[in-house]
């Protein structure tokens, strides 16, 4: 057995949290305090971590039990159980059993069972054998599927549901809305996304657009996230009319680069412009003086949303811009870019992302 605590050689200390650079394959890992691996993480028996546990990268393990919050960039395999106390934010999670006391966020989850007392939210697939149950809301950007059933207070998916029970392996949900639009608004029953959305599209009336999403939205975090856009991109419309020579703080173009590459705005010409014109005006200023700009963040959770920005959608910015946001998003790990670029390309994943 591996045990890693605030005495182990070889481990940076930053902000409270111990970051391992790399992780020796194991029968079992203990964790007594919160740390950041950089790197994958494989024990063929039980993971066990008393706090916080963060990986930049894979995770292979028989069971897995996080005291505190659990976050994972890669790909998270568990062939018995995974449970935290607090969220899980994993990319991909595949495991016999999931449960969390907080949230459950990934990008795919495949699990016979998903238990969380708060929100599950899948940015695609949600593929379940057993039983995915919440205390809040299941929400699917694509769509749920599998032998199993869901369970919540409301259920929404971007398209029809494709569990082998259909609409009927809903069990008790105040309501299931599947909204197979152009992108998965997550509206109340009685609004229609096909009568107003073109409208918004066309006149390029994004800040309209948001006030609809705004007012139909049911679930309370969807609802947070879309005030926050409009207020991003009343920022960004602003400092453009206005003239933003003086403006040096990199975190609202990052915000711009996640908007801007959503599906809500994707393929709209106006909030792309926005996006243009703002990496245009910090490619000039980082050319002159890269030292200049600065990317101020107020949490661990807003760190980690800025960092998977620049993993997703970081094409979308001037290189040389992202170069400077990446360095300044991974110091806040007490680490240096370059060393976590040389652990990414020595894991065999492709440089950043």
């Amino acid at each position: 057995m591996s045990i890693y605590d605030d005495k182990t050689k070889g481990v940076i200390e930053s902000n409270g949290r111990f970051v391992l650079p790399s992780f020796k394959n194991c029968d079992e890992a203990t964790f007594k305090a919160s740390y950041v691996i950089a790197s994958d993480m494989k024990c063929t028996g039980k993971i066990t971590a008393l706090f916080d546990l963060t990986v930049l990268g894979n995770v292979e393990a028989a069971e897995l039990d996080v005291k505190g919050k659990f976050i994972c960039t890669g790909k998270c395999v568990i062939s018995g159980t995974l449970i935290a106390q607090y969220d899980i934010w994993v990319d991909d999670i595949r495991a016999k059993a999931i449960e969390s006391r907080d949230r459950i966020i990934a990008q795919e989850i495949d699990a016979d069972t998903v238990k969380a007392d708060g929100n599950i939210v899948v940015g695609k697939c949600l593929a379940v054998e057993k039983l995915a149950h919440s205390g809040n809301n299941i929400i699917c950007g694509e769509t749920a599927y599998g032998a199993g059933k869901v369970a919540a207070n409301t259920v929404v998916t971007g398209e029809p549901i494709d569990l082998d029970d259909g609409a009927d392996a809903v069990v008790n949900p105040n309501s299931y809305i599947p909204s197979a639009d152009r992108a998965p608004v997550l509206i109340a029953d009685n609004a229609s996304t096909s009568s107003v959305t073109p409208d918004f599209a066309a006149s390029g009336n994004w800040s309209g657009y948001l006030d609809w999403l705004i007012e139909n939205s049911v679930v309370q975090s969807a609802q947070e996230r879309f005030m926050v856009w409009k207020e991003t991109l009343s920022k960004v419309d602003g400092l453009i009319r206005t003239g933003m020579t003086d403006y040096r703080d990199l975190t609202l173009l990052i915000w711009t680069v996640g908007i801007a590459s959503s599906d809500y705005f994707s393929d709209w010409p106006q909030v792309q412009e926005l996006l243009k014109m703002i990496d245009r005006h910090f490619a000039s200023v980082v050319t002159a003086d890269r030292a200049s700009v600065f990317c101020p963040l107020e949490s661990y959770s807003e760190l980690l949303q800025a960092l998977d920005i620049l993993n997703r959608y970081g094409d979308s910015m001037d290189r040389t811009v992202y170069g400077v946001a990446f360095e300044m998003l991974i110091s806040n790990f007490g680490l240096k870019s370059k060393f976590l670029t040389e652990r990414l390309n020595e894991k065999g994943w492709k440089a950043h992302g």
